[in-house]
């Protein structure tokens, strides 16, 4: 059937041009699309903000702890997945923690750890230097308003500054390092890779070297939980979030969707080098092999996002299966000029 309607397009390309872009005009028209909000940048007025270097190191101070929570100074910059898809461009600066957020800077800034689930095949390894896990989205914000609080205290927050969880584009930036993501060679020494034999869900995080900007543990041990929505597609352009309010991801059973990144231990990354992993993770989730990584963002951003989180209403099923007809034809669409711009006719 595929190979039927494919020979006829390229016998027929003429009239095959003028069906497609009836259709993108129908699709634009009737489904918009990713719902990207590009968020407006910061003027970077913060004294700090201005003598400050790409890579410079910024330290909290944790209560009680000999142990600082450490972020890494990003300038800017644009990445690229593989070569084949548009770049994502981040154009203010901001932060990103060097490592992801411990259990002892969790409980000195929450005052509590969760828990640990256990079972007869693994088990959730304890200790100040293992990442935080089995934790929600929500409590994941509620941690960085804390956090916010105690560095306002120390007087060494950023003007116009605050913090919360990154965007999916500010961490893959980090990730990779503002280059093309292309097949590495040397995750072995970046990641845990090799899960088969592990007897803990997580190991400390920094054991493994970091990459070219300082970041450690961005492929494996944990999921890292971002700030979007979760959207089935990547987002790029220039500062790119998927917030949408009347969104389609928001279950009345399972609540909202959210992207996480990463990848956990038991993922099998060296499959799957030539792309960032992500999947979806419900905001009231606790996933032992899920935590999260903090930024230092413009506050307008977070702002953003609280104000988006208080008018989430969910999506009708016949309009869900609406959407999902036009993503569908909107991918198709997209296939077909990527596969044969380059042999339309001449009109």
């Amino acid at each position: 059937m595929n190979n039927t309607i494919i020979k006829w397009i390229k016998n027929n390309k003429k009239i095959s041009f003028f069906i497609i872009t009836l259709l993108t005009l129908l699709i634009f028209l009737l489904y918009p699309g990713n719902d990207i909000t590009c968020l407006d940048r910061v003027s970077p007025t913060s004294t700090h903000i201005e003598t400050t270097n790409a890579r410079d190191i910024l330290e909290i101070d944790l209560p009680d702890s000999e142990h600082k929570l450490t972020l890494i100074f990003i300038l800017k910059g644009s990445y690229q997945i593989a070569g084949s898809d548009p770049p994502t461009q981040i154009t203010y600066p901001y932060w990103l923690g060097k490592y992801e957020v411990t259990q002892e800077e969790w409980k000195k800034v929450m005052g509590w750890t969760p828990v640990p689930e256990l079972n007869e095949e693994d088990t959730i390894a304890m200790g100040a230097l293992y990442p935080m896990c089995q934790i929600s989205y929500y409590e994941c914000l509620d941690f960085c308003d804390r956090l916010t609080e105690m560095a306002q205290q120390q007087g060494i927050l950023p003007e116009g500054y605050c913090f919360s969880l990154p965007t999916v584009a500010q961490w893959e930036l980090a990730c990779s390092c503002g280059k093309e993501i292309v097949s590495s060679g040397n995750l072995e020494k970046i990641a845990w890779t090799n899960p088969h034999g592990a007897k803990a869900r997580v190991y400390p995080v920094g054991l493994k070297e970091p990459n070219a900007w300082g970041f450690h543990d961005m492929w494996g041990n944990v999921w890292e939980l971002c700030a979007d929505f979760y959207h089935p597609h990547r987002l790029y352009g220039s500062n790119p979030v998927n917030w949408k309010t009347d969104t389609g991801n928001l279950s009345t059973d399972m609540g909202l969707s959210i992207t996480s990144v990463g990848g956990g231990l038991f993922y099998s990354i060296l499959d799957n080098k030539e792309e960032i992993p992500r999947r979806k993770y419900y905001a009231d989730s606790r996933k032992s092999d899920t935590g999260l990584r903090v930024a230092l963002v413009p506050a307008q951003q977070h702002q953003l996002l609280k104000e988006r989180l208080k008018h989430l209403h969910p999506v009708p099923d016949w309009w869900k299966n609406i959407k999902g007809s036009f993503e569908l034809m909107y991918f198709y669409t997209k296939v077909y000029i990527r596969t044969y711009w380059g042999s339309l006719p001449d009109l």
